[in-house]
């Protein structure tokens, strides 16, 4: 009974070893490569049945635009009574033209004749005259006339004006000479011109 036991217990073993070794036998490989084939073989039959008119392009990406610099912008330059300018120099805001005169130079007198000057002048520049300019004496012999007189009207630019001033001639003989200009509202002297006379 006992050599019965031993016996079934070496069968029962020898059956574990058998069926552990077919385990360890197992051809893994070849399983893998068939389930491999057969995905592929799907994947292929997927495509087939497939409507190729349903496959879009791919997007073609939008380029950016190219790049454009802006247009370079010129400084402007402010004319309204800029005055920056040197006074008479042709472009600038203060600038006169002399046009015309009357009692041109040296013209003779005697002691004590009134007599009317006159000047014409045109305004050159790019400001306009208001009435606060004025025509005021600069130097030399003032004979008499008034030293500082308003604008009556504005001068626009290319305009012109006439300057008429009061004089008398000096006492004494000899030649005499007094200067005039053209004065802004802001006090800047433009514009010469004078009187020269000579008394005998």
């Amino acid at each position: 009974m006992k050599r019965r036991k031993i016996l079934i217990a070496c069968i029962f073993l020898i059956s574990i070893v058998i069926v552990g070794c077919q385990l360890f036998f197992i051809d893994t490989e070849s399983i893998i490569a068939t389930k491999v084939a057969e995905a592929i073989d799907e994947k292929f039959a997927d495509i087939e049945d497939m409507d190729i008119d349903t496959i879009s392009e791919p997007e073609v990406p939008t380029p950016y635009p190219t790049y454009t610099p802006y247009p370079t912008v010129e400084q402007q330059t402010h004319y309204d009574y800029d005055y920056s300018y040197v006074i008479g120099t042709p472009g600038g805001c203060l600038n006169a033209a002399f046009i015309s005169e009357t009692v041109v130079d040296n013209t003779q007198f005697t002691p004590g004749d009134g007599f009317l000057k006159s000047w014409t002048i045109q305004n050159t520049g790019y400001c306009d005259w208001s009435k606060n300019f004025r025509l005021v004496f600069l130097e030399g012999s003032a004979m008499g006339g008034d030293v500082s007189t308003y604008l009556t009207e504005t001068v626009s630019p290319g305009e012109r004006i006439t300057f008429t001033v009061n004089f008398t001639a000096p006492s004494t003989s000899g030649t005499y000479r007094g200067e005039w200009r053209v004065q802004s509202n802001l006090g800047i002297n433009f514009a010469r011109f004078w009187v020269q006379i000579v008394v005998n």
